[in-house]
């Protein structure tokens, strides 16, 4: 009986080691996301008028795209949006009038941002952002 508490304990405590860990993953790319700008296309725009995405994230949950056409270097606008990190996936919410847009597998190193891209659920593309 005694060497199934023992077993128990220990089981008990990798578990909790475990969900600690995964926890501070997120904490982690929250803090290397926050406060930075980052740029790179984000699958707005088309093929004939590439829009380049300027994501400002702040330490609120809300951010600004500042976006630029890629092809003449005017800007596009600026768009607002929520964000937040779940799992290993940074979510962007611009709201109804755009999909959803979820960077899974998230990394920050160095100076990219990298992970692939889905709007709405589906797969879009590898991406890369710079930290500008």
């Amino acid at each position: 009986m005694k060497m199934i508490k023992r077993y128990a304990g220990i089981l008990m405590m990798l578990t909790l080691l475990v969900g600690f860990t995964s926890c501070e993953d997120d904490e982690d790319i929250y803090d290397d996301l926050m406060g930075r700008t980052w740029v790179g296309d984000l699958w707005f725009g088309s093929d004939y008028n590439p829009i380049e995405s300027g994501i400002r994230l702040d330490n609120n949950g809300l951010g600004i795209d500042y976006q630029v056409y890629d092809y003449n270097g005017k800007s596009a606008g600026d768009l607002p949006f929520r964000w937040w990190v779940d799992y290993g996936t940074l979510y962007l919410d611009y709201g109804r009038d755009f999909a959803l847009r979820e960077i899974r597998g998230v990394r920050v190193r160095g100076r990219y941002l990298q992970g692939d891209l889905y709007l709405d659920g589906g797969y879009i593309d590898y991406i890369e952002l710079q930290m500008q």
